[in-house]
């Protein structure tokens, strides 16, 4: 074995003792010990038939939660990144019912309620991006 196959072989070792291979199973994503089970757009992070962490919104803090969770790295980090993800999502539902609402109101031909409805849209819209940006911002931490 040349040195250069050999400090190659290090490398692709060291970047592998990093991170957890996931393994797709018919219940969710596999990752270590964790599986990360998903009920349409929402996750959930389950250890022993336990839900560690339950609805969240993002794949990525799923994603990153599962891996923290698999190396035993639990922390502030990983119920830092359930509360962003909880904050993203309580905005993100508010600004699709306000949005709803808004086009209801369109339809009934009731403006000025949907001048507010739209302002009140508008603000949790970008309240959602800004939650969604910060939580993915985290995530990459």
């Amino acid at each position: 074995m040349t040195k250069f196959s050999h400090r190659l072989e290090q490398i692709v070792s060291q970047e592998l003792a990093k991170t957890i291979i996931p393994i797709k199973t018919k219940e969710g994503i596999l990752v270590g010990d964790i599986l990360i089970v998903s009920t349409g757009p929402i996750k959930n992070i389950v250890r022993n038939s336990e839900i560690i962490y339950g609805e969240i919104y993002l794949n990525v803090i799923a994603i990153k939660i599962a891996n923290l969770l698999a190396f035993k790295k639990t922390s502030l980090t990983t119920d830092d990144l359930y509360r962003i993800d909880q904050e993203y999502g309580r905005w993100f539902i508010d600004s699709q019912m306000l949005r709803s609402q808004y086009q209801k109101a369109i339809s009934n031909q009731e403006y000025d309620r949907a001048d507010i409805l739209w302002a009140r849209y508008c603000e949790s819209r970008d309240k959602t991006a800004a939650a969604k940006n910060r939580a993915e911002t985290l995530a990459r931490i």
